[in-house]
């Protein structure tokens, strides 16, 4: 397989960066290259009614993190469907599109996105993704890796056409003080393998928030959690996808033989606190034959009596 980038994501990263919303959108700005050329070409239109109805949301619906994509992925959809809540702003995104000429913008940055996937054309794809695959012992109809320069760490799936759909969108080129961009596959790889779990974790999860309001104890230890994990099922999918991203590291060290396990583990406990009773958890759930529903389902409530001592 073959990471893509996409011109539906970049027409609503376009749509974000232009609503300088950035403490909520969180946008990778530092990528000068990409973002001047954003700035310069769309300047006229930072008041379409496009941009407008997009801040709007995001400052009152919490229109952010996988919402935004979701949304441009959906757009023939929204767009035909007058009762559609979305619907006014798929129709001004459209005129968007037409009006700033973004198509002719997307075909502008050929040469820089060509750049991008070059680099990374090295990155061994299939075996990370079949890895992932196999691990959580389920697969989805189709997975699609979308790189992104403006923003990413996104993973999520979509019901397309009757099949589901498995999106990891991720963050590529990393850009250091200098402006140099920064090459790491070894963070990408763990990037990846930790958004493509969401797909798997997300929905087992959030089919049984129950489970979770048995038990605020645990989540009240937590106080260094990032806050745009807001809920408890939220803080749940970090957990799970974080200990699986670190047995993926783990599992194949020989593809990541530089990659330093012991400052991840470091990295992870300074947030996530109990996050090495997950990572035990994933290697009991790797010597069963359950599938990984099965599994959180038999295990969830004991780690929350494990971390809390009830």
């Amino acid at each position: 397989m073959k990471a893509e980038i996409n011109k539906d994501i970049e027409l609503v990263q376009v749509l974000l960066y232009l609503c300088e919303q950035q403490d909520n959108t969180i946008q990778c700005i530092n990528n000068k290259t990409y973002t001047t050329a954003i700035s310069n070409w769309f300047a006229p239109y930072k008041t379409h009614p496009a941009v407008q109805i997009t801040k709007d949301l995001i400052c009152n619906e919490n229109f952010i993190h996988i919402r935004p994509l979701q949304a441009i992925l959906s757009l023939k959809e929204i767009t035909a469907n007058p009762e559609h809540p979305l619907h006014a702003w798929g129709i001004a995104v459209a005129d968007f599109r037409k009006a700033s000429g973004f198509d002719a913008f997307f075909e502008s940055q050929t040469d820089y996105y060509r750049w991008i996937l070059d680099h990374i054309a090295s990155c061994d794809f299939d075996t990370w993704v079949d890895f992932i695959d196999t691990y959580f012992r389920q697969k989805p109809d189709a997975f699609r890796l979308i790189v992104c320069p403006l923003a990413g760490n996104y993973g999520f799936s979509m019901e397309e056409n009757g099949k589901n759909v498995a999106y990891t969108v991720r963050f590529e080129p990393k850009y250091d003080e200098n402006g140099i961009p920064d090459w790491n596959f070894d963070f990408f790889a763990k990037g990846i393998a930790h958004e493509y779990a969401h797909c798997f974790v997300n929905p087992v999860v959030e089919a049984h928030v129950d489970l979770l309001q048995k038990h605020p104890e645990f989540f009240a230890k937590h106080k260094d959690v990032p806050n745009f994990y807001n809920t408890d099922y939220a803080v749940i999918n970090e957990y799970l996808v974080r200990a699986f991203q670190i047995r993926f590291m783990e599992r194949n060290k020989t593809l990541f033989p530089s990659f330093d396990i012991k400052k991840e583990y470091e990295y992870q406990r300074k947030a996530f606190l109990f996050i090495d009773k997950f990572i035990d958890a994933l290697r009991e759930f790797e010597a069963t034959e359950m599938n990984f529903s099965e599994f959180y389902l038999e295990r969830i409530e004991g780690l929350f009596a494990e971390a809390t001592g009830n």
